[in-house]
């Protein structure tokens, strides 16, 4: 497939030696930028995720597909920086990546040491060692505008992140505010009938997970947007509000 795509765009790749990985080109993201908005980076993701064997879903824009995907991705991040996160947490490097947040909405710059790169509900995120939070730390990969590869191996690893290495049970049930009847539906859909779900996921994803599956952690989340329930919202409460 990697053959076939560089004999197509033979400028748009470049094989690293040292990490024996294929990086967008100069070429290529020239040609990005001329094009560039929310739904070519989506698209331009998805054909290099494809490239490299990862999972990933678009809209089809294909009236004839029979498996559709409802949503588009706006936060889709554009290849090359998706590339070079991914390498530096494979080979455990540090890199600088410009960046904006909620709390610092200036650009800024971060030195990280990147473990995973995480899909999570309709975002892509990097999980690494924030040096200036002197923590681990989760940074939306839509809020990257550039990235830096640095000589330096990374000095915190995912052995390190304590809340990566946690696994939380998270238990959903029909809201509470449904009826009977409701709830007999819900009970059907998500837990093959039985009272409650549990699942699984590690107290780092704890919060993205719950807002996946938009489950109710208080009174002013009412149905009918809201149909599941946190069950052990005491028990989980310390991992929804991690950085």
């Amino acid at each position: 497939m990697i053959t076939e795509f560089r004999d197509k765009h033979p400028t748009w790749l470049v094989h690293d030696s040292k990490t024996k990985a294929f990086y967008p080109s100069s070429d290529y993201v020239s040609h990005q930028r001329k094009h560039a908005n929310r739904r070519h980076n989506a698209d331009e993701l998805a054909r290099y995720l494809a490239l490299v064997g990862l999972p990933y879903a678009t809209p089809a824009k294909d009236a004839h597909h029979h498996l559709l995907c409802a949503h588009t991705d706006l936060a889709a991040p554009p290849p090359r920086p998706f590339a070079m996160l991914q390498s530096a947490a494979k080979g455990q490097r540090k890199v600088r990546i410009t960046y904006r947040s909620m709390n610092h909405p200036e650009q800024h710059q971060r030195t990280i040491s990147p473990h995973t790169v995480v899909r999570a509900g309709r975002r892509w995120h990097v999980r690494a060692f924030c040096e200036a939070a002197g923590e681990f730390r989760d940074f939306s990969l839509g809020r990257i505008s550039k990235v830096e590869e640095l000589d330096q191996p990374s000095e915190r690893y995912a052995s390190d992140d304590k809340p990566w290495q946690v696994f939380v049970k998270v238990t959903l049930v029909p809201h509470p505010e449904l009826t009977p009847e409701q709830s007999l539906v819900i009970r059907a859909e998500y837990m093959e009938g039985t009272a409650a779900l549990t699942e699984t996921c590690r107290g780092a994803l704890v919060k993205y997970f719950v807002q996946d599956m938009r489950a109710a952690v208080h009174a002013q989340q009412m149905p009918p947007e809201y149909q599941l329930a946190v069950g052990n919202f005491k028990e989980i409460k310390p991992w929804l509000f991690l950085k």
